[in-house]
């Protein structure tokens, strides 16, 4: 995923995703730096200034390579330059952008087994990690507890809006060797249902600092395109059944939608023309995770593809 940079402390930061083999660490032993971490590095050197490595020995495949919002917040009384990063596996953890100093963590799904929480220090509690030769149910699944779909700040609420996916899978771990070309998963992965209640997906509207929950808006499936929040309090988005649609930045409503014939799976912009605001999105069906759909959801076998680019603008009489 892009990066992004602070032009007054001059720092570029970037997500780093996860160790190989995704499953299997026996080959690995350690921390593994600098994988699943945020990194700050000088733009001119590339010098390390500071990291902060979110999952530590990763074997679940819990990439931190999503995208680092960049935010100012009081926090505790203080004013601080923030860092907001979300976690595949489910979890956002928020640092100081100048120091890499630990703020806060909090979750984005509700099934999440593969910690019990995270400490006040942001080191990971109650591991459970996947057993050479032995089934073991984690949760999520290894399509994350968000996929890179990016999330959205808006100003005028003072709230992070980001997807959440609930799901689960059976996971064996094993020792192998990489193969070039070949996948190196260090295991096997079958994708289950949650332990109580159906798979789903959720758009929900947080606090960035506490990770208070404001309103959740619940999707059959996971949601995997991108957000894009708007002055006007809107929140774009697509989903996986072909519909581009808007909430209410401040309540979660639906406010419209419409049918662009296959999955959303990218990133709408908006840009202006003349003063004329517009809203462009990306629309077509596919991927690897697209591909895990069909343990869960039989019929997304026959959810269409497409490759087409669908442009809104507000009528001009309501300018």
């Amino acid at each position: 995923m892009t990066g992004s940079y602070d032009a007054d402390l001059d720092l570029i930061y970037w997500g780093v995703g996860n160790p190989a083999a995704d499953f299997y660490g026996g080959s690995r032993k350690g921390d593994n730096l600098y994988t699943d971490c945020v990194i700050a590095l000088n733009p001119d050197s590339g010098e390390l200034k500071w990291y902060f490595q979110q999952v530590p020995h990763d074997v679940w495949d819990w990439d931190a390579a999503y995208e680092s919002v960049l935010l100012d917040l009081v926090v505790k009384g203080r004013k601080r330059k923030l860092l907001l990063n979300t976690n595949k596996g489910g979890y956002t953890f928020v640092v100081d952008r100048t120091d890499g100093s630990f703020v806060s963590a909090w979750p984005v799904v509700e099934n999440i087994n593969w910690i019990t929480g995270v400490d006040e220090k942001g080191r990971l509690v109650g591991r459970k990690e996947p057993v050479v030769g032995k089934s073991t149910l984690i949760c999520p699944s290894i399509g994350g507890g968000r996929q890179w779909n990016q999330g959205t700040y808006s100003p005028q609420t003072g709230w992070y809006y980001t997807t959440g996916i609930e799901w689960c899978q059976d996971v064996v771990a094993k020792e192998e060797e990489p193969v070039e070309g070949l996948n190196f998963f260090g295991g096997a992965f079958k994708m289950r249902p949650l332990p109580k209640g159906e798979s789903h997906g959720h758009l929900d509207a947080y606090d960035p600092v506490t990770g208070k929950k404001y309103w959740s808006y619940r999707s059959k499936y996971p949601l995997l395109a991108s957000l894009l929040g708007t002055a006007g309090d809107v929140i774009l988005t697509g989903d996986v059944e072909g519909y581009f649609f808007a909430l209410d930045a401040k309540t979660g409503d639906k406010l419209w939608s419409f049918q662009t014939g296959s999955g959303h799976r990218g990133s709408a912009i908006s840009y202006s023309v003349d003063g004329r605001q517009y809203i462009a999105t990306p629309s077509g069906w596919g991927s690897a995770v697209a591909g895990l759909f069909p343990q869960l959801w039989a019929e997304s076998e026959d959810f269409r593809a497409g490759s087409t680019l669908f442009v809104f603008a507000l009528p001009q009489e309501a300018e």
